[in-house]
């Protein structure tokens, strides 16, 4: 997996101090949150797309909705993702 070079996983934030393996790597995240919505989205994906690993994972948007890109190997994904105030998953629906 490549998270980000600097910062959480998830959002890029370079604070807090939450470190959790994720598909065999330890990562960084800035709170408990971020990491829930990281693993929601690496293992929704996976089972979606039956793929057995995800390589990188990138966001755009906001709390409102954001547009997830799944990379494993030379696949590529695109959904659209929103959560819970807890981090659960609220929608993950595939684009296009």
């Amino acid at each position: 997996m490549k998270p980000p070079t600097a910062g959480c996983a998830l959002c890029g934030a370079t604070w807090g101090d939450d470190w959790e393996e994720v598909d065999g790597s330890r990562l960084f995240f800035c709170c408990e949150v971020c990491a829930k919505q990281y693993r929601g989205i690496v293992g929704e994906a996976k089972r979606r797309k039956g793929w057995a690993a995800v390589d990188k994972v990138e966001m755009q948007g906001d709390f409102r909705g954001r547009v997830c890109t799944v990379r494993y190997g030379p696949e590529t994904n695109k959904f659209l993702i929103s959560f819970f105030e807890d981090g659960e998953l609220r929608t993950f629906a595939e684009l296009g």
